[in-house]
């Protein structure tokens, strides 16, 4: 399979996601140390795009130099979003303005947050329950934005009777291509995503529909894109798990093997990704959090030994402690970044 035969989705004004594997934003995931680290640990070409996590508009409009923080710096390889979340349609549109104007590629809609806090606020998935609402704000991003808009939904939040119509709310409003996580808002990430939810998605309109939810491995990617017709996939704690999912699905297409990661290289991995959120600034306590949330999604896909030694390192509280005792569950010398 040649490079131009791997889906691809165009936004217009100059955004391609080529190919169209996406990386989500996660909430408390996705910042610029882990969302670089994935597009640096790929080979080129492998991961389609990516997005900040969200960033909450309330009272008042996000300044460009917030937004640049959370942007990270420019990359000319990858097409990076920034993604917000409010319910005030004149503070999104200012803050899409100034997304635009320090760099983002586009500008992502969050119509799919779960946490209850938000919820309260009638944000996030709050908004599922009022679909010309929804249009609303997203008309009038779309309207004063300069970079393409785009929306991520979930299928609704206790049932999904309204699916067709947000999704078509969407279109009119001048979505460029929407996000659909397969589950609803009442839903846990235990819960099997719901994939013929995005294939109605997909039936319902003419704009790019990105699949997201329970694609996990490049196999499931790949089932995924065949169970739908979904024009891309978004990949969230699939990253977490491996790192490398990207790469491994485009060899995959390709009809190669994925490259062996020994626990050696996660290792390495994983002290990469403390000396970028070191660099950032990032409190010790904060950056062991963030490191065993990291050790024990590579656990579960098997990167990991899942040991004793791995155990007592999410025993740790110190940077200096976790990668010492993580040495000896990969074979490393115990080392702290630097």
């Amino acid at each position: 399979m040649t490079w131009s035969s791997l889906p691809r989705i165009d936004l217009g004004r100059g955004v391609h996601f080529a190919p169209a594997l996406l990386l989500a934003p996660m909430e408390g995931v996705t910042d610029p140390a882990f969302r670089g680290l994935i597009l640096d640990c790929n080979a080129a070409g492998s991961v389609g795009a990516a997005c900040t996590e969200f960033l909450r508009v309330s009272q008042l409009a996000l300044p460009a130099r917030r937004i640049a923080e959370e942007l990270g710096p420019a990359r000319r390889d990858v097409p990076v979003g920034v993604q917000l979340m409010g319910n005030d349609a004149a503070l999104l549109a200012a803050s899409a303005v100034h997304a635009a104007s320090v760099g983002a590629a586009y500008v992502d809609l969050n119509f799919g947050c779960p946490a209850p806090r938000v919820f309260q606020h009638c944000a996030g998935s709050a908004l599922l329950e009022d679909p010309p609402r929804l249009e609303r704000l997203v008309a009038a991003v779309a309207a004063a934005c300069p970079a393409p808009v785009t929306v991520k939904l979930r299928a609704g939040v206790r049932d999904d009777a309204r699916l067709e119509e947000l999704v078509q709310r969407a279109e009119q409003a001048g979505a460029a291509a929407l996000t659909l996580h397969a589950r609803l808002r009442i839903e846990s990430y235990e819960h099997p995503a719901d994939w013929s939810r995005i294939a109605r998605a997909v039936r319902a309109t003419r704009i790019p529909v990105i699949g997201n939810g329970s694609a996990d491995t490049p196999q499931r990617v790949d089932a995924l894109f065949a169970a739908t017709g979904c024009a891309g996939v978004m990949v969230g704690r699939g990253a977490l798990q491996n790192p490398w999912l990207f790469e491994d699905w485009r060899r995959a297409r390709a009809g190669s093997p994925p490259r062996r990661r020994s626990p050696a290289a996660v290792f390495a991995w994983l002290r990469e990704y403390a000396g970028r959120m070191q660099a950032r600034g990032a409190p010790d306590r904060a950056a062991v959090g963030r490191l065993k949330q990291a050790a024990k999604a590579l656990a579960r896909s098997g990167l990991l030994p899942a040991s004793d030694v791995l155990r007592k390192a999410l025993r740790e509280t110190d940077l200096e402690g976790f990668f010492a005792a993580l040495g000896g569950a990969s074979g490393c010398p115990s080392m702290v970044p630097r």
